[in-house]
């Protein structure tokens, strides 16, 4: 129950915090759990609301051969739905990219989303954008980083301070991942925390990067893994990573853990999900 009161506390403060001048976003008193008294309450739970509650940095650097990972969490309702795109409004859509979108089928569901970018290789331009650019039914909301390329890093202290066996080891993991093309399993698109109506059908997205590509599974609270034929039938998982929760009731609330691993390495990601009494 505290994990429950803070949670519920986090959030209040983030729908009060002050509004973020990034892009376009509904006005602050629209930002509300409660249902419109001017609205269907059989077509609206609540109002079309967003924000990006976590842009990311404004400009970052990147060396030649340097991974950078750009992160951008936004909340609303209904679910957002996050994108990324470059500089001259294309989609990303590179090898191993999955477009972070999922299905809305929750149209009542306040959640917060989380997509990371991953930018395993530089660019020979010497600045390039991308935007990360939410959207909850008609409100849209966005955040742009500039990637610098970074000609002369400034790695000449720190690579004095090795040691010989991890200086072997850095140039030997190198070698590998260049030679082999294998990429570290990320998870790139997940909920940070997800409130729906009881009732409803849920999906919990994991979108994953990496190769070979990742191998995708759900845990419980207590850490078992959710299979389709054991645990309850109302669940269901999907070979594209999504867990599906059917007729959501009061017993599914909880951190759902999604894992992703391949041969070089493993990720986590925890959703929680809180079921909502129907107005």
């Amino acid at each position: 129950m505290n994990l429950l009161l803070f949670l519920s506390i986090a959030i209040l403060a983030t729908l009060n915090s002050a509004h973020l001048c990034l892009g376009r976003s509904i006005p602050e008193q629209d930002n509300s759990l409660t249902s419109s008294s001017n609205s269907n309450s059989n077509s609206k739970y609540r109002r079309e609301w967003i924000k990006i509650s976590k842009a990311p940095p404004v400009t970052v650097k990147q060396s030649r051969g340097q991974t950078v990972e750009l992160n951008c969490e936004v909340i609303g309702s209904p679910t957002p739905i996050v994108q990324w795109v470059h500089g001259s409004g294309q989609m990303i859509d590179w090898d191993d990219f999955v477009t972070n979108i999922v299905s809305e089928v929750s149209p009542n569901a306040f959640t917060r989303v989380h997509s990371r970018l991953v930018l395993d290789h530089s660019s020979h331009a010497s600045e390039r954008s991308y935007t990360c650019i939410g959207r909850a039914g008609g409100q849209t909301t966005y955040a742009t980083t500039t990637v610098i390329q970074d000609e002369n890093p400034s790695s000449a202290s720190s690579s004095s301070s090795m040691t010989t066996k991890n200086l072997s080891d850095l140039l030997l993991n190198n070698h590998n991942n260049f030679y082999n093309g294998l990429k570290k399993a990320r998870i790139t698109l997940f909920y940070e925390s997800m409130f729906d109506v009881i009732g409803s059908t849920v999906i919990l997205p994991c979108k994953t990067y990496g190769r070979p590509l990742p191998e995708v599974y759900w845990l419980d609270e207590e850490g078992n893994v959710i299979n389709d034929n054991v645990r309850e039938p109302r669940y269901k998982t999907l070979p594209t990573g999504e867990l599906i929760i059917t007729n959501l009731n009061w017993s599914d609330m909880g951190a759902y853990t999604c894992v992703a691993k391949n041969a070089i390495s493993k990720d986590v990601a925890s959703t929680f999900l809180y079921p909502l009494k129907p107005n």
